[in-house]
């Protein structure tokens, strides 16, 4: 019997004017990263391995703490980045108001509502759900995940079986930035995978 912990960390807070980013590769300010860091090197929690979305806002974190610790190993998983949403990713609201009636039927039923361009939420959580089974199969080792709110969300609902189309899992589940969400997995004959936390909020040092 085996068993292996899974720390999924939302990143920090991004740079900018409030918007939708999914795709976007939008920053996260480099002091926050660095407390980010400091606070995961100084938390309770062990790793090994570190797996991060290709999108900065969480791979500029994972190579700060592979540059603090030199054992860590380190690896970019595509399909663990954020929805894309299409045309109205990454611009700011207030630059859109023309589309906040759309956005708000898209908030309302996420699954029926498909935003311009955007990729659907049934895609969305078909490409994390596959990826997540096939890490469950493979990992061996303390890992955390740097990833996204829309990523942890689809985890969870595979995890707890729920409804990925049910728009309280968006809009009623808080995983907040810089939060952790641990998963222990016990192998055996079988696979049993346990939630021991969701969105505990990591202090950062302003």
């Amino acid at each position: 019997m085996k068993t292996v912990n899974i720390y999924l960390l939302r990143h920090g807070k991004t740079l900018g004017e409030p918007a939708l980013n999914g795709a976007t590769d939008v920053l996260v300010a480099h002091s926050t990263q660095q407390a980010i860091c400091q606070s995961l090197l100084d938390a309770s929690i062990s790793f090994e391995h570190i797996i991060t979305s290709p999108l900065r806002r969480c791979a500029d974190l994972a190579d700060l703490l592979v540059a603090k610790n030199s054992l860590l190993s380190l690896s970019i998983e595509d399909e663990l980045r954020e929805m894309d949403f299409g045309e109205v990713d990454g611009k700011p609201f207030d630059s859109i108001k023309s589309e906040w009636p759309l956005l708000e039927r898209f908030w309302n039923d996420p699954a029926a509502v498909e935003l311009p361009q955007a990729e659907t939420l049934q895609a969305f959580h078909q490409r994390v759900t596959r990826q997540w089974a096939s890490l469950m199969e493979s990992v061996e080792e303390d890992t955390l995940i740097i990833c996204h709110g829309g990523t942890i969300r689809m985890i969870l609902a595979s995890l707890l079986n729920l409804d990925w189309r049910n728009p309280a899992l968006y809009s009623v589940l808080q995983i907040g930035n810089q939060s952790l969400t641990h998963i222990q997995l016990t192998k055996t004959d079988s696979l049993y995978q346990r939630v021991c936390s969701i969105g505990t909020p990591l202090h950062i040092k302003d």
